[in-house]
């Protein structure tokens, strides 16, 4: 591993084949699930992995992210991208304050390195640029997911948005105060 580069990225730099490197591969065994209005671990194994055409899928959402007025950032090893971020400009809630995460993923080979973290970072300094005052995140609810955005710092959302909540519905919702 070369020392990884962050960019702020274009739409340029999201090339059609920008992932064609990328391993999302993760074994998911437990995953966090609301009973009795109590989070609890339970069995829950599958893998989450993308195909080339996800991979796709991705590169388009990030560039209508960037067309929207969000924020994309990567992480680079090697001309790789090995991980990225986005954020959308809109801001909602009762106040107007907060800002979604749309995306964070690193890939495989490069987890536990501080990578997400740092990603994340770059995010909230963005976020706060836009005027938001949290981010809002629909977390995947696996329970390493779970536990890298509690270990960052993000916790239970206090407002939820019923839009987002109900698009994954096994998603923990989350905020981070900025």
């Amino acid at each position: 591993m070369n020392a990884i580069t962050y960019l702020e990225m274009s739409k340029e730099l999201l090339c059609e084949d920008a992932l064609d490197s990328f391993c999302r591969y993760q074994q998911v065994k437990r995953c966090w699930r609301k009973q009795n209005n109590e989070w609890v671990l339970v069995d829950n194994k599958f893998v989450e992995d993308w195909d080339s055409s996800k991979k796709r899928s991705i590169i388009a959402d990030l560039k209508s992210c960037l067309d929207a007025g969000g924020v994309v950032f990567g992480a680079i090893d090697d001309s790789k991208i090995i991980g990225f971020a986005s954020v959308s400009s809109d801001l909602f809630g009762i106040n107007k304050e907060y800002v979604e995460l749309l995306m964070i993923h690193v890939s495989n080979a490069y987890r536990s390195k501080g990578i997400g973290r740092n990603l994340f970072a770059l995010i909230a300094e963005s976020a706060k640029k836009m005027g938001a005052k949290k981010i809002y995140i629909s977390a995947h609810s696996s329970e390493e997911s779970q536990a890298f955005y509690r270990k960052i710092g993000c916790v239970d959302a206090v407002e939820i948005n019923q839009v987002i909540a109900q698009n994954e519905p096994f998603d923990v919702q989350m905020e981070f105060e900025l």
